[in-house]
């Protein structure tokens, strides 16, 4: 993974804080560099997916609002499949557009952003809050096979807390089954439906939602954070769209070739959930104990007070304060 500079990360702060244009002997000047080392800085940032604008006069500065727009139509990624992204303002679901224009023939990799979703929803069939300045969006995939739809919510959970780790220099977590933390406070969710006919996959709706710059309603503020609130200031959203994409293509590579145990491995590297008291409710029962690992599938593997270990394929997982048993 490519971990922005210190240096990056400041740029960026520097920029977002800024109401207008920031000069670039002032940017050299607040981060102790040459003008040479902004201007590869900030190539550097463009790269990544930042949106900046510069004037020979007044500098540069980061474009937050509308950066998405700015990106539809175009392909955002080329790695082991490509990237293409498609922005709306509002519509029922990102899932649902990507399941027709998977039936209609679109190719693999098309990425669906929207702005507001009327009725984003989550795993089990909850709803799920997505108004403005979020980043909601469905990628499509077509795999000859996958063995664990499990590992692909995994693989995608460790994708987005990279990211944000990379872009923002910010500690997220991976919460078993698939939701993203930071500072135990839900950030990012992730829901995979998929058209299946016998063995045969016809395609996956991977679907993604990051908290980034909307509003929270206020019964979910306890539990739930955004970015700009960790951060202090506006995200721009193409950046974290490009690198959360480019993780899932490296992951999505892994699966397909067979090489399940690294996804695993690296879920537990980025994992709040190996190591805790935890309480995982289940469509027919309810497990208590110690989070001690996942089999080669992506099942959390759970120690109860009799030291029985309990495979856990599906279901919600409660973090428990308690760390040991009294």
């Amino acid at each position: 993974m490519y971990m922005a500079s210190r240096f990056e990360v400041e740029l960026v702060r520097i920029l977002m804080l800024s109401k207008d244009f920031v000069s670039g002997s002032k940017i050299a000047q607040m981060l102790g560099v040459s003008r040479a080392t902004v201007n590869r800085l900030i190539r550097e940032l463009e790269d990544r997916g930042f949106v900046i604008e510069s004037h020979p006069r007044l500098g540069y500065r980061i474009v937050v609002h509308n950066d998405l727009e700015r990106v539809s139509g175009r392909e955002i990624y080329r790695g082991f499949i490509v990237y293409r992204v498609e922005y709306i303002k509002e519509c029922s679901s990102t899932q649902d557009i990507v399941d027709i224009l998977a039936r209609e023939g679109a190719p693999e990799g098309i990425t669906v952003v929207c702005e507001k979703l009327s009725r984003g929803r989550g795993r089990l069939g909850r709803r799920w809050e997505a108004g403005e300045g979020g980043l909601w969006f469905t990628v499509l995939l077509k795999p000859p096979s996958i063995k664990s739809f499990q590992l692909l919510s995994l693989a995608s959970g460790v994708a987005v807390a990279k990211s944000i780790k990379c872009l923002f220099n910010v500690d997220a977590k991976v919460k078993w089954p698939n939701d993203v933390l930071v500072n135990e406070k839900k950030v990012c969710g992730i829901l995979i439906e998929a058209r299946v006919e016998a063995d045969k996959i016809h395609h996956i709706m991977l679907g993604i939602g990051v908290n980034v710059n909307n509003t929270l309603p206020v019964e979910l503020q306890s539990n739930a954070t955004t970015i700009k609130n960790i951060m202090g200031v506006e995200i721009p959203r193409t950046p974290l769209l490009k690198n959360i994409i480019r993780e899932i293509d490296f992951a999505y590579k892994k699966l397909i070739d067979g090489n399940l145990m690294d996804i695993v491995n690296e879920w537990i590297l980025y994992s709040s959930t190996i190591g805790k008291r935890v309480k995982a409710i289940t469509f027919d029962e309810e497990i208590e104990g110690i989070a001690i690992g996942l089999d080669e599938d992506g099942a959390l593997l759970i120690e109860t007070k009799g030291k029985e270990v309990k495979r856990v394929v599906a279901g919600d997982v409660i973090h428990l304060k308690e760390q040991t048993y009294t």
